[in-house]
This record gives C-alpha cells, sequence and structure tokens, in this order.
C-alpha cells in the first residue's frame, strides 16, 4: 500500500505544499479516480479529486513526444 500523497508526489511531479489530505473517501471501481478531503495551505478544509492517468496514456504520449524529438534532430 502507498499514500495518496505519495503517489501524487513521487509517480506524477505534483507539489502538495501546505496541503493535507486527510482522508480519501472513495475509489472509482477502475481504481483511477480518488476522492477525499483535506486542509489546503489556508488551514480550510477542502474537497479534492484527482484522476490518475492509464498508464497507456502516459506512454502514448512518452512515445509521441520521443518521436517528435527524433524529428526535429533529424533536422537541425
Amino acid at each position: 500500500m502507498r499514500s495518496v500523497r505519495d503517489l501524487l508526489e513521487t509517480d506524477y511531479g505534483l507539489s502538495l505544499t501546505g496541503w493535507t489530505l486527510e482522508f480519501s473517501g472513495a475509489i472509482s471501481d477502475d481504481g483511477l479516480t480518488i476522492v477525499g478531503v483535506g486542509k489546503n495551505p489556508s488551514g480550510n478544509a477542502e474537497a479534492w479529486i484527482t484522476v490518475i492517468p492509464e498508464p497507456s496514456t502516459a506512454l502514448l504520449v512518452a512515445v509521441g513526444l520521443a518521436g517528435i524529438a527524433w524529428t526535429r534532430g533529424r533536422r537541425g
């Protein structure tokens, strides 16, 4: 098991400085959408939702960017 905070900061590079994620209230059937409540940097309670991209989506973006970089490198 991993914390939602660790997942978002380590795997997806989000900065949650000042936020306290108090609890996750629900997770979708596919495990890609998580909702909960926390405290924002001002100390106010706030609901949050995060949608984790599917691995295949991230892979397609990475392959596309690599292809663009390769094409530009050959031109220049």
